[in-house]
C-alpha cells in the first residue's frame, strides 16, 4: 500500500515536469509568432514632471530576438519598445524573456504584444496540485474538483449575463451551487454536510435582507465605482452580487467549522445534550470570528489599495474618497462582518439539532 502510495506521488511529480517542460518548448503550437530576445540594448529618450510633482523617465529599447516558430523560425529581427519608469502603460523587456509579437507565423511584425506567460501558470497551478495532493492526499483531490466545478458554474454564468439574462437571478442561482458542490465534494453527502448548506443559505439571506433593508431605510448607495461601465439600469443589481458572492466564502467558512465539529463531538460522544453541543459549538465560533472578520478587512483594504492610489494621482483628496467614494465597500465590510458574527449561532443550532436527531430517535425507540 505504501509502494503504491509512493509510486503515485513519483508519477504525478514527473507529469508536473513533463507538463512545465512542455510548456517552455510549445512554440510550435503557437498561432501568434513568438521570439526570445537574445540582447537587449537602451538609453533614456527624455524626462518630464509626472503627476503629484514626480519625475517620469521615458527610455527606448534596440532588442535582438530571435524567432521561435512560423515560416521565419530561427531569423533573428530587430525590435523597438519604449517603456516610462513607472512601467504603469508600458513595459520593459530583459534578455531571455519570451514575447509574443504582432503580425501572423508568416509574417512576424516588430512590435511586441506581451510576454509569454503560460509557464508561470503552469507552475503555479501545478505547484497547487501536487502541494494539494501531497499533503492533504485524497481531500487535495476533492478540493481540486470543487474548485473545477465553481469555475466551470462561474464561466457559464456570467455567459448566460453576457446574453442578457437577469445578474440578480443568475447570481442567486450560482450562490447556491457554490455552496453545494464546494461543501457536498468536500465533506460527501452527510448530515454536517446538510447542516453546513441550509447555515450558510440562512444567513446569506439574513445578509441580504439587511442589505437591502438598509438600502431603502437609508437610501442608495454611491455607485461611482461603476462610472467606467457606461449607463446602466440594474447598479443596485450588481452591487448586491457583489456582496452575496463576496460574503459567501467567509460565511461558508464558519459554517463549515462549525457543523464539522460539532459532528465531530457527536460522533465521539454521542449522549452529549444540546445544550452542552451548542456551548462547545459556540466557544468554537468565537475562537475563529475575528480572524474571519480581520480577512474581511485585508481584502477589502487591498482591493481599495489601486483605486485609491489612482484617484489620488489625479488630484482627488483622500477625505473626498472616504466621504463619496467608499460608502459602498464600509456598508459592505460592516454587513458582510453581521453574517459572520450571526453565522455562528445559527450554523450552531442548526448543526445541534441535525447532529443529534439520530440519537434523539434512537433514545426515543
Amino acid at each position: 500500500m505504501k509502494f503504491c502510495l509512493s509510486h503515485k506521488k513519483y508519477l504525478l511529480a514527473g507529469i508536473y515536469i513533463i507538463c512545465v517542460i512542455f510548456t517552455c518548448f510549445n512554440a510550435r503550437f503557437y498561432h501568434t509568432p513568438l521570439a526570445k530576445i537574445c540582447s537587449v540594448s537602451e538609453m533614456e529618450t527624455m524626462s518630464r514632471e509626472g503627476t503629484r510633482g514626480a519625475e517620469e523617465h521615458y527610455y527606448t529599447q534596440k532588442i535582438t530576438a530571435r524567432i521561435l516558430n512560423g515560416a521565419y523560425k530561427g531569423k533573428e529581427i530587430t525590435l523597438s519598445n519604449e517603456y516610462t519608469s513607472s512601467q504603469v502603460q508600458t513595459q520593459k523587456y530583459h534578455k531571455g524573456d519570451t514575447v509574443l509579437l504582432n503580425g501572423s507565423k508568416d509574417r512576424p511584425g516588430k512590435t511586441i504584444r506581451s510576454v509569454k506567460r503560460d509557464i508561470y501558470l503552469v507552475v503555479l497551478v501545478g505547484g497547487l496540485i501536487i502541494l494539494l495532493i501531497y499533503i492533504t492526499r485524497k481531500q487535495g483531490g476533492y478540493t481540486i474538483v470543487s474548485v473545477i466545478l465553481n469555475t466551470l458554474i462561474f464561466a457559464y454564468g456570467f455567459q448566460l449575463l453576457g446574453d442578457g439574462k437577469n445578474i440578480l437571478r443568475i447570481c442567486n442561482v450560482i450562490a447556491l451551487l457554490f455552496s453545494l458542490t464546494t461543501l457536498i465534494c468536500l465533506n460527501g453527502i452527510h448530515r454536517k454536510t446538510w447542516a453546513a448548506v441550509l447555515s450558510t443559505l440562512c444567513v446569506l439571506f439574513l445578509i441580504m435582507m439587511l442589505f437591502d433593508f438598509s438600502i431603502h431605510r437609508y437610501g442608495d448607495l454611491d455607485y461611482s465605482n461603476l462610472e467606467y461601465l457606461g449607463s446602466m439600469s440594474n447598479s443596485a443589481d450588481i452591487f448586491w452580487t457583489d456582496i452575496m458572492l463576496t460574503g459567501l466564502g467567509a460565511i461558508m467558512d464558519v459554517t463549515v467549522t462549525i457543523s464539522a465539529a460539532t459532528g465531530e463531538i457527536v460522533r465521539k460522544n454521542p449522549s452529549v445534550s444540546i445544550r452542552k453541543l451548542i456551548h462547545s459549538g459556540r466557544e468554537i465560533g468565537y475562537d475563529i470570528m475575528g480572524t474571519m472578520i480581520n480577512v474581511l478587512l485585508f481584502v477589502l483594504v487591498s482591493g481599495m489599495i489601486p483605486m485609491f492610489i489612482l484617484k489620488m494621482n489625479n488630484e482627488i483628496r483622500f477625505i473626498t474618497l472616504v466621504r463619496y467614494h467608499i460608502p459602498y465597500d464600509i456598508c459592505r465590510f460592516l454587513i458582510e462582518s453581521i453574517g459572520i458574527v450571526l453565522a455562528i449561532p445559527v450554523s450552531v443550532l442548526i448543526a445541534s439539532i441535525i447532529m443529534k436527531i439520530p440519537s434523539l430517535k434512537r433514545s426515543g425507540k
